[in-house]
């Protein structure tokens, strides 16, 4: 069905776990810029000069994303690309001035995609895990971060591809992106590493 499937939760049913590891993987500078990262801007401004505007523009904030995601506004090359970054970033802004942090990361993590026609985390805790968000364990946590760029390149369900093993890589990246960042120990990172290694418990739920 192409029906959107979406439950919203506040952010007290987030694992910090799950919010660290978005922030990591996603947009690590998140509580110290005001919506635009510019250090991450003046990088992917240079990738997309090099590129001559053929390249995706990249560099988005997690605010950035969650204009984009709300907006449904899409990147694209040339000048017109580069205007609809303009105003992101200036959308971006003023959603900085209007919303707290912990609003923007509830927002974000309510309405992005995490599999076929599923939007959220906590659908797609259930669609991945058969559990609520809240019950989410650090590696499950990281694997769900870990696929937000790309979830039905990542899908453990699909019948005729075995992802298992570029679900281990990209979820050990974001683990390690977490251990580096000091988000989690190196024994928690050692725990999660060894559930993914040995392969993690995917049971799909009814979204």
């Amino acid at each position: 069905s192409g029906e959107e499937k979406r439950r919203v939760v506040p952010l007290s049913e987030i694992p910090q776990n799950l919010q660290n590891a978005y922030i990591a993987i996603e947009d690590k500078r998140f509580y110290d810029h005001n919506g635009v990262d510019l250090k991450r801007t003046f990088g992917a401004t240079v990738t997309y000069i090099l590129h001559k505007g053929h390249s995706s523009y990249g560099g988005s904030t997690i605010t950035q994303q969650l204009v984009k995601n709300i907006t449904k506004e899409d990147d694209r090359s040339g000048m017109a690309g580069i205007m609809r970054k303009v105003k992101e970033w200036w959308k971006a802004w003023i959603l900085e001035t209007a919303l707290s942090k912990d609003e923007i990361i509830t927002s974000y993590l309510n309405v992005i995609y995490t599999g076929p026609s599923i939007y959220g985390v906590e659908n797609g805790a259930k669609y991945y895990f058969d559990e609520h968000v809240s019950n989410l364990d650090i590696a499950e946590c990281a694997f769900l971060a870990g696929i937000n760029h790309a979830p039905n390149s990542y899908n453990p369900f699909k019948e005729s591809t075995d992802n298992s093993e570029i679900i281990r890589k990209r979820t050990t990246t974001v683990l390690s992106e977490m251990k580096d960042q000091g988000k989690i120990s190196e024994e928690e990172y050692n725990t999660a590493k060894a559930e993914v290694d040995e392969g993690l418990h995917f049971e799909k739920g009814n979204t």
